[in-house]
């Protein structure tokens, strides 16, 4: 302890004693010959501003590591005691607006950035600030550089772990729906979106800036024939911590990391803005059915049409919603699209119930009602199927009942944690099947269609009744199981543009993601979740399926090489679970810290935010099954837990008129025990 304590001293003489920050900061400005950007003292800042900044920041580290010959421990430990608050060049001059302290006010509402969230911590979880940790991150120097070999040399490429190991092979669920893992996908674009260089394509100039190019290796099944030699990836933007702590590298969550539904509202006050109508609270919508009667689209992307959307027929446009990755595949476009009708829907009969409310008034309850939604159906029908019930009693995660649950702790952060966001809420990747199929309402089979041929490519929403095929086809379609494999779909053919004949690698990109951000390898993870760590390849046998310890013994130089998310979708998993033990425990961890340190957690009592006794009721009614009922156009049946395939003795199929509804009289202002 007492080395410890004396190391962690150094850093700090060095800034109050020799002024050794400033100094560092103003060497580190010449050496990457920086330029202020010119927007810090603004909430909007872009993400290029903010990473400019950590650059600057960590090259400062370095310095000070370099002169001072910090250890490892001092530079994980002492780097950040160092007060630059004291450093007024840098305080005043260039710390940015959204890391810095701020006053909190209480309100009933939630700010679009998630600021002020926890009053002492004001910038906890909020859009634009660095991922939480768990575990040290493991860089190779330490400070910044991707996750090597213990060997000391290179990992092994990601695309061969994706050919030897993550292979195709059709392994449907035969409990899970296909909106289990749409609708996990969903939930993952509502708490992490991590900001990525955007380098011109450097291959194969491995390490130049933000370049970190995938090498594909000799004979590969899939790119060798196109003379591939190796995949484009950027690395992750760096974050610049609260109060401008020195550090190690950390990376940017572009989004809130509450659940807080901000993949229907945005993130940044301008993207919220540019989402309302401004009247009688509701979201923009396009009536595109009008004259049918149908249900309206989400707004048309028109002002930028061809940003992230393919092949784009004339006259027709990608859709507009709060989380940018809305028009990556058909069925997260359906599910934004739902869920905008929702508020909508929610919107106006609140309008009707209280004539006295402004559009502000509405648009902030319904937003208010509709986040509340999500996170019921997340630890009420979601998470009981990804967890099973002993993670969900031992982390204390279900739902309490129909009351309250008196448990939030300032002191918990919801910042979305990098291995969680990096890997293991990356299992679902797994779960997706490679066809997007439709069905009509009686359940009869319509059409299909590769995903390769849809990423990016949302236009099957504009022909009449298809959301509902597509809806349907999310109920009646098995997700895939947890384990190795995933669908070639992804794998070999993401986001393929038109007329090629591949596209990227996802299970390459998440390995990668996870070197890129120094998440700690599979090993540390289970010594973290207290579970045994495996001493060679052969420990690793009874642990995952399909000979990949076999597999992993001839890819892998050192049984603590293996990377996060390959071995964690590779795991046994554990009984009522669609995941193993590890993946199990680090997603239990993140789910626990969501709900315990979101201040409006929708059950937490004696807030200005909390709802009443009967208005938590009410939201307690909720399923998914009734949501996707009330806002499609024509779905008459449907099975009672959405996310389970449909069963004829446990999960049967029932009228949606049936189905409990949220009765929204309990918001009727001129109750006065509502507000």
């Amino acid at each position: 302890m007492a080395a410890a304590a004396a190391g962690h001293e150094r850093p700090l003489k060095v800034q109050s004693r020799k002024n050794g920050a400033n100094k560092a900061i103003e060497e580190a400005k010449y050496k990457i010959k920086f330029e202020k950007p010119d927007d810090l003292d603004s909430f909007e800042i872009s993400e290029g501003s903010l990473a400019a900044v950590a650059e600057l920041n960590l090259a400062a580290g370095q310095l000070l590591t370099k002169k001072f010959d910090l250890s490892h421990d001092e530079i994980l430990n002492a780097l950040p005691m160092i007060d630059m608050s004291s450093s007024k060049f840098f305080w005043k001059d260039l710390c940015p607006k959204n890391v810095r302290p701020m006053v909190c006010v209480k309100s009933r509402y939630r700010t679009i950035t998630a600021h002020c969230n926890n009053l002492k911590h004001p910038s906890w979880g909020a859009s634009k600030t660095p991922y939480s940790r768990y575990l040290p991150p493991d860089y190779a120097d330490g400070l910044s550089l991707p996750r090597a070999s213990k060997t000391g040399g290179p990992l092994p490429s990601a695309r061969l772990i994706t050919s030897t190991i993550h292979v195709d092979s059709d392994e449907p669920s035969n409990d899970y729906s296909g909106l289990f893992a749409s609708w996990g996908q969903l939930l993952n674009h509502d708490i992490t979106r991590v900001a990525v260089g955007e380098a011109p394509d450097c291959c194969p100039h491995y390490l130049k800036g933000l370049c970190m190019p995938i090498p594909v290796p000799p004979g590969d099944p899939l790119y060798s024939k196109f003379k591939v030699k190796c995949l484009k990836f950027d690395r992750s933007l760096a974050a610049i911590r609260p109060k401008c702590l020195l550090g190690l590298r950390a990376q940017i969550n572009l989004i809130t990391s509450p659940v807080d539904a901000s993949f229907v509202y945005g993130s940044t006050k301008a993207q919220a803005a540019d989402l309302r109508s401004f009247v009688d609270g509701k979201m923009k919508v396009w009536n595109y059915f009008e004259k049918l009667k149908l249900k309206p689209l989400l707004p048309p992307q028109a002002d930028n049409p061809d940003k992230e959307c393919l092949a784009r027929p004339k006259n027709l446009f990608c859709f507009k919603a709060g989380d940018v990755r809305v028009n990556e595949q058909t069925h997260l476009t359906v599910l934004h699209t739902i869920y905008v009708r929702e508020h909508n829907r929610i919107a106006n009969i609140l309008a009707q119930l209280n004539m006295e409310w402004d559009d502000d008034k509405i648009y902030h309850e319904t937003r208010h009602i509709v986040a509340a939604c999500v996170q019921h159906v997340m630890v009420n029908e979601f998470l009981p199927l990804l967890l099973g019930g002993n993670h969900l009693n031992e982390y204390k995660i279900k739902p309490n009942g129909d009351g309250f649950w008196d448990g939030y702790d300032p002191s918990v952060t919801t910042s979305t944690g990098t291995a969680f966001a990096s890997a293991a809420f990356r299992y679902g990747h797994s779960m997706v099947e490679g066809a997007i199929k439709q069905f009509d309402k009686m359940g009869k089979f319509v059409r299909g269609e590769l995903l390769r041929f849809l990423f990016k490519r949302p236009f099957l929403l504009y022909e009449p009744g298809v959301i509902d095929q597509l809806v349907m086809g999310m109920l009646l379609t098995p997700a895939e199981q947890t384990d190795p494999f995933v669908s070639e779909e992804l794998s070999g053919h993401l986001f393929q543009p038109p007329k090629a004949k591949f596209g990227h690698d996802l299970p390459a990109i998440n390995i990668q993601r996870g070197r890129d951000q120094g998440v700690p390898g599979y090993n540390e993870w289970r010594e973290w979740c207290g579970l045994s760590r495996a001493k060679s390849f052969a420990d690793l046998e009874p642990l995952l399926m399909n000979r990949t310890a076999h597999l992993y013994s001839r890819i892998y130089k050192h049984v603590d090489d293996i990377d996060l998310w390959s071995a964690g979708v590779s795991e046994r998993k554990l009984p009522g679970s669609a995941v193993g033990p590890t993946m199990a425990c680090i997603i239990s961890r993140q789910m626990m810290n969501t709900k315990r340190g979101d201040r409006f957690w929708y059950e937490n009592p004696n807030q200005p935010s909390s709802f009443t006794a009967g208005q938590l009721r009410e939201i307690k009614k909720v399923t998914l099954a009734k949501i996707l009922c009330t806002n499609g156009d024509d779905i008459p049946k449907i099975q009672q837990w959405a996310m389970r395939l449909p069963h004829p003795i446990y999960n049967a199929k029932v009228a949606c008129d049936s189905l409990p509804s949220i009765n929204l009289k309990f918001w009727d202002s001129s109750n006065m025990e509502t507000f």
